[in-house]
């Protein structure tokens, strides 16, 4: 495996455990923020939900800076 190919499984997997934590925080908020009415859980669904989209942002933005060196004379 090649230099690269490192970076980005571990990139991807970084990524996962950083949707992983995301999801259970934005349910446990939500919950706590519907049923138990706790409003500024609110906020917290709102950070988990932006942090997990951003992490799906830095893997593609790392794998898009990770294929331009790749030479794609297409």
């Amino acid at each position: 495996m090649t230099a690269d190919a490192n970076a980005q499984k571990k990139r991807l997997i970084a990524m996962f455990v950083i949707n992983a934590v995301c999801f259970v925080l934005a349910g446990v908020a939500i919950y706590g923020a519907v049923s138990l009415r706790i409003d500024w859980l609110r906020l917290v669904f709102l950070g988990a939900i932006i942090a997990g989209l951003g992490s799906h942002v830095w893997f593609i933005l790392g794998w898009m800076r990770g294929s331009k060196g790749e030479g794609a004379s297409s």
